[in-house]
């Protein structure tokens, strides 16, 4: 859609005109030629405007003379053409060095030539190439189209600008996975360019896509493939939201009838997981996942890109799941094999780069030989992600079977009154002694506890004196009567206290 100065410069009727500075300028773009006598305003002038004038003024005013160059430049004019012998006789000295200074070429057009014939030889050839590109352009969109509607999808519209274009092709979407990748084979080794469009439509950002070429061999009309491609693009990924959100809601509706316990025929349970692309046959797991964001956070938004990110992983393994969404968290059913561990915890390191301040949460159920034992599976993860934060140094994946004893406490966690009942007849005088007197011997014993009955770690955690220490210790026997050299009782009293804590965490009053 544009020529250079130097094509212009080679054009039959410019051949009377004489380039006498900015050389270096000479394949600066010309976007249009503009015709002013009368100098005022350069504010009008665009980028990439030729600009065309008979210096009216600049001979007589020293200051104009010496801003005349450099404003052309701010503007990032293309270059200027002075007509000399109206009123200026010789292109001023002042204005030559500015040029060769701004490299902004400079050319002299002798008093005999007009206008008109500077302007349509310049125009002509821009003009035509407009209607080129326009011609080009529909061209690549027919092609783009019948690409985008032969159901290929991505891969055949990046085929198609590759093939357009020469180029190689990669298409990476929001999360930073790489789509497609075509044509990288194909190029040299010499100094390539890349040019990226975004993929995005209606404020959705989908992606990118890059084109990359040797440099030599860029061409303007490769942006135009480019854009085509990038639209077309932006379509088919909203139209695979389209379609995932049936699925998702397909896969959520059978996953809420599994989990809700309503009896489901081996035939029909057979025919919605064929549907689904999900194996009836093996052992399978729930996995409760929860985005441990801020309360402001929009956890719609966050649902929504972490099951994106899901369906990523698991199109690239080629990895069945199934998955239920909730109000604060997601529910996936997946094979109870290595891969599935493997996927998860993918799952929670990619989202780690994307969110590090929002990690996820991870409870993981143990595993169920039939489809219909889910239920409970299904509580025993929620279960892991309730006790989450009672878990030192917990991991992003919880098993269930790995709670550091908490799992013991899941028969009881769902009544208040059968979780108290574990920690109130030994707790309770500690309790009340520890209000009544502002004493921390609760806390004493968590500590004694964690660091297992050593009193010189636990007095350092505590930051007392260890006959501080003995002092509470001999006060926790005497409130709960039991003695702390005994490994039952000692049982006794942990079970206790994590029966306290979890009903704290589960019951806040």
């Amino acid at each position: 859609m544009t020529i250079t100065i130097r094509e212009a410069l080679q054009l039959p009727d410019m051949v009377q005109t004489r380039l006498v500075a900015g050389e270096s300028g000479l394949d600066n773009q010309i976007r249009w030629v503009t015709i002013v006598e009368v100098l005022e305003d350069t504010s009008r002038l665009q980028e990439g405007e030729f600009l065309i004038t008979t210096g009216f003024g600049l001979a007589d005013d020293e200051q104009k003379l010496s801003q005349f160059i450099p404003s052309l430049v701010e503007r990032k004019l293309s270059g200027v053409a002075l007509h000399t012998g109206f009123y200026l006789r010789e292109i001023p000295s002042a204005c030559i060095e500015a040029a060769n200074r701004y490299n902004l070429p400079l050319i002299e057009i002798p008093l005999e030539m007009n206008f008109s014939t500077i302007t349509k030889a310049i125009l002509q050839p821009i003009v035509n190439r407009q209607f080129e590109t326009l011609a080009y352009s529909q061209a690549i969109h027919d092609r783009m189209i019948e690409a985008a509607l032969s159901k290929g999808g991505l891969p055949a519209i990046a085929s198609e600008l590759a093939q357009l274009t020469g180029g190689a092709v990669t298409i990476t979407d929001a999360l930073g996975f790489e789509a497609i990748q075509l044509g990288a084979e194909l190029l040299d080794r010499g100094k390539l360019s890349t040019q990226t469009a975004a993929i995005r439509a209606a404020r959705e950002h989908y992606g990118s896509l890059m084109l990359t070429k040797p440099e030599c061999s860029w061409k303007e009309l490769d942006n135009v493939a480019l854009q085509h491609a990038a639209t077309l693009c932006a379509l088919e990924y909203a139209k695979e939201r389209a379609v995932a959100a049936t699925e998702w809601r397909l896969k959520g509706d059978f996953v809420e009838e599994l989990l809700s316990g309503r009896s489901i025929s081996d035939s029909e349970l057979e025919t919605r997981s064929r549907l689904l692309g999900y194996p009836l046959a093996g052992r399978h797991l729930i996995a409760a996942v929860r985005v441990a964001a801020k309360e402001d956070a929009n956890l719609s938004v966050l649902h929504q890109t972490c099951i994106t990110l899901l369906k990523r992983l698991c199109d690239r393994h080629h990895h069945p799941y199934l998955l239920r969404e909730r109000a604060q968290s997601l529910l996936l059913v997946l094979p109870a094999d290595k891969r599935s561990q493997s996927l998860l915890e993918q799952l929670a390191a990619q989202w780690l780069k994307l969110y590090p301040d929002a990690p996820l949460h991870l409870g993981i159920s143990s595993p169920r030989s039939l489809l219909s034992q889910l239920a409970d599976a299904a509580d025993e993860a929620v279960y892991a992600l309730q006790a989450y934060p009672l878990l030192t140094r917990a991991p992003a994946l919880l098993p269930y079977t790995e709670m550091q004893g908490y799992q013991f406490l899941y028969p009881y966690h769902r009544q208040q009154e059968t979780l108290q009942a574990l920690w109130h007849p030994l707790l309770d005088r500690l309790l009340e002694y520890d209000r009544k007197h502002n004493q921390q011997l609760l806390e004493t014993l968590h500590a004694y506890l964690e660091h297992n009955c050593n009193g010189l770690k636990a007095s350092q955690a505590l930051y007392i004196h260890r006959h501080t220490l003995k002092y509470r210790l001999e006060q926790i026997e005497e409130k709960t009567g039991c003695n702390l050299e005994d490994a039952h009782q000692r049982w006794q009293l942990q079970l206790a206290l994590m029966a306290f804590r979890l009903h704290r965490l589960l019951y806040p009053s």
